[in-house]
């Protein structure tokens, strides 16, 4: 079997690594790994290939920064040569960036099987790329394997066979326990003169719904200035340097005694910095689930997250970039006796390090990769088995036991106006704005027509 692993950001190299070094030893399996450059600082990449030991690409594309279009229309570009020379079986990509959405649209024009680690994450924010691409990425995928129960739960509830989604668990907790073992080697506490005894908070900023917008840096910036009873350590990013020089914040920020600015960390020197902080403020995804794994509280600075496990567990809280928010969020999970005690005995809901033993498994079974493609008769871009509609008025206020009565068709999933899921049971009404998703005949659904009309 001939597969292509992509690779084009930091975190994509993370998680990418324990498939990669499980594959390598793998004789049935012959790997081109591809950087495709869309992480346009080399050596921020570079250094990550080196601590997580895995050897440098073996096709480097250099794709580079620029908009949304061009990174996603140079992957699609580039990957249809890399495909036409090397004619791979499959191509596996993990996560959502530009790099991820070009290759699955590459994969799929060629007809190659597109397999898409780290599938089904929803933050229900078509503001984010990212939002759009792990959708798209998703249903092009002949195989999609999920971190976590309600990422495969995600898939299932879109009509995507259930055949083809497997429940794996999330690679970056296999390279954080890897890792972990060697972050004794690391003495960027000591070169950043912080001491053990020190109430550490760690802070990392990168997404443009952030960076972009001069309030938001500021509404955060106003935060850590409050927060001055901490040490707070803050690796810039690039684009992040660049646009507190722009919005003139650089200086106040520099300004601050109990702040830290570092240039972007290696891996082995930023797992060190996090687990030994207290708190993390951080719009990264790949924070928020290394945060769990090591059991350190984080703030999340986004409005949403595709990550509800942290808040369901009671180790995240979404605070925004309001300043009040992040400070009491913070305080509170650096202050709490009972946080502390949670922490202890807290659950890892992306796994137990064997996800990328799990995804290798797999894929090892099945003898034909490129036979599986769009194979089943049930997935058409959405399954037949499901609808979904708008609550018109007449419908206003009546529950979901009624409805399904009614109709004979079940309600799945209710999602407000802003496109969130909303928790319903039995008796729940429903609310004008709300989309309304059930399962039954596709086509009987005259059924619910004729009820909408009879109730107007």
């Amino acid at each position: 079997m001939r597969l292509i692993l992509t690779v084009g950001t930091r975190p994509e190299i993370i998680k990418m690594a324990p498939i990669y070094e499980i594959m390598d030893r793998v004789k049935e399996i012959e790997v081109l790994l591809v950087h495709t450059g869309q992480h346009y600082d080399w050596e921020m990449s570079e250094v990550f290939f080196k601590d997580l030991g895995v050897p440098e690409p073996d096709v480097e594309l250099g794709v580079g920064s620029g908009s949304q279009l061009a990174q996603t229309s140079g992957v699609i570009d580039k990957m249809e040569r890399v495909f036409r020379s090397y004619e791979p079986d499959g191509v596996l990509s993990v996560g959502d960036t530009n790099s991820v959405l070009g290759t699955a649209i590459a994969s799929s024009k060629m007809e190659i099987p597109f397999i898409h680690v780290e599938s089904g994450l929803r933050s229900y924010d078509f503001t984010m790329p990212e939002e759009i691409n792990r959708r798209i990425a998703d249903h092009l995928a002949s195989i999609n394997f999920s971190p976590t129960l309600g990422a495969f739960s995600n898939l299932l509830e879109e009509g995507y066979p259930v055949e083809r989604v497997f429940l794996s668990g999330n690679t970056i907790v296999d390279a954080v326990m890897k890792v972990q073992e060697l972050v004794g080697r690391s003495n960027i506490l000591r070169e950043l003169g912080i001491s053990e005894d020190e109430l550490l908070m760690t802070v990392t900023v990168h997404r443009k719904e952030n960076t972009d917008y001069e309030h938001r840096m500021l509404g955060i910036l106003k935060a850590i200035k409050e927060l001055d009873d901490l040490t707070i350590v803050w690796p810039l990013h690039p684009r992040t340097l660049k646009r507190l020089k722009e919005y003139d914040l650089l200086r106040d920020l520099k300004a601050m005694d109990h702040v830290i600015l570092t240039d972007p960390l290696g891996y082995l020197d930023f797992l060190k910095l996090l687990s030994s902080s207290h708190v993390v403020a951080t719009d990264s995804g790949g924070v928020q689930e290394e945060s769990v794994t090591l059991r350190v509280p984080c703030v999340i600075l986004r409005n949403n997250t595709e990550r509800p496990e942290l808040i369901e567990l009671g180790i995240g809280r979404i605070a925004g970039t309001n300043p009040a928010s992040i400070i009491s969020s913070v305080r509170d999970f650096v202050y709490s006796e009972k946080m502390r005690t949670k922490l202890e005995k807290l659950p890892n809901p992306y796994g137990d390090g064997t996800a990328a033993k799990v995804i290798v498994d797999v894929l090892r079974r099945i003898w034909d990769l490129r036979a599986i493609r769009h194979e089943s008769p049930y997935f058409r871009g959405g399954s037949p088995h499901y609808i979904a509609f708008k609550v018109p008025e007449n419908l206003v206020g009546i529950t979901v036991a009624r409805f399904q009565e009614m109709t004979g068709y079940e309600v799945v999933s209710i999602y407000n106006a802003s496109g969130k899921a909303v928790f319903f049971d039995l008796s729940k009404p429903f609310l004008r704005g709300e989309v309304v998703r059930v399962r039954g005949d596709p086509y009987n659904f005259q059924k619910v027509v004729k009820l909408m009309r009879e109730r107007r």
